[in-house]
């Protein structure tokens, strides 16, 4: 059972939100809880009312049976979903897609949501496309754990393929004057993405014998390679591991350029709290940022 936050504003992307739940909710075993955030200068509660009960009567008139609630509850948004997404399982939001830069700078909300978030989350974009294809997840021995776990989980659930997408690039040293990299550094490089997409079939395999898993190691920075791949798929799952919206953006995210440019939902699932250091590390190799 999963039970759901979809968070529903009055934007294009908020509605989007209850068209995807619509096309993945099993109304046997899920339970979804509608959620809009007033502000304190928000707008009327008859007609945040009157858009949560459309909501609900959208889930409704495909799934009677299913459960289904709805609430209203006070800001600020992104400190508010954050805190109500930890009552459930995956939290719902959408996305306008704006310029990163932009959206860091301006503390939008998905950003920050996404920063904090405890669970997964789900980000549908407003120009999202509806897709039979595959669920594409990346794949990092350094962050992306949790995020395999939780794409095959979703893939065997929804009785879709997996396809595992290992990104890497060979890391530049700066010169006086241009980057450059050793030819026999690329071979290391391109060993390693290997060894650990196979690693990852393995673990799937085992997890899950019947599902239908493939993969492909891509030479390419890791956010583009994802963008790339996410073409045509019915959902992309990448790991998360800035804690701030700004962090991601001067890092390069992954789950950032997604929901910017992407038309196909993303999940980005956090890492699990760890006893004791942090999410954040330094020093690690630039092949390795895939999230």
């Amino acid at each position: 059972m999963t039970a759901y936050t979809v968070a529903i504003d009055d934007t294009v992307a908020g509605w989007k939100t209850v068209e995807w739940t619509v096309d993945t909710v099993d109304p046997a075993a899920d339970s979804v809880r509608l959620l809009t955030v007033s502000e304190f200068y928000g707008e009327a509660l008859t007609r945040t009312e009157h858009r949560l009960d459309a909501a609900e009567q959208r889930l409704r008139t495909v799934y009677p049976d299913l459960a289904v609630t709805h609430d209203v509850t006070g800001g600020p948004t992104a400190d508010r979903l954050v805190a109500d997404a930890a009552l459930g399982d995956v939290l719902v939001i959408g996305a306008r897609q704006v310029h990163t830069l932009t959206a860091a700078i301006t503390g939008r909300v998905a950003e920050r949501v996404v920063a904090h978030a405890t669970t997964p989350v789900v980000v549908v974009p407003e120009e999202w496309e509806r897709s039979d294809g595959p669920v594409v997840v990346g794949v990092d021995g350094r962050s992306a754990a949790s995020a395999l776990a939780w794409a095959a989980d979703v893939a065997e659930r929804r009785g879709k393929d997996l396809a595992l997408v290992r990104a890497w690039a060979v890391p530049t040293a700066m010169a006086p004057y241009a980057n450059i990299y050793l030819e026999e550094d690329r071979v290391l490089w391109s060993n390693e993405a290997d060894i650990e997409l196979r690693a990852a079939l393995r673990a799937v395999g085992e997890a899950h014998p019947a599902l239908r898993v493939d993969g492909s190691s891509v030479e390419g920075q890791p956010r583009d390679v994802m963008l790339q791949s996410s073409r045509g798929a019915s959902l992309v799952v990448v790991g998360r591991r800035h804690r701030t919206a700004l962090g991601g953006f001067l890092a390069g995210s992954v789950g950032e350029r997604l929901m910017h440019r992407g038309h196909a939902p993303v999940c980005i699932v956090p890492q699990p709290r760890r006893a004791t250091g942090s999410d954040d590390r330094t020093g690690e190799p630039a092949h390795a940022e895939a999230r």
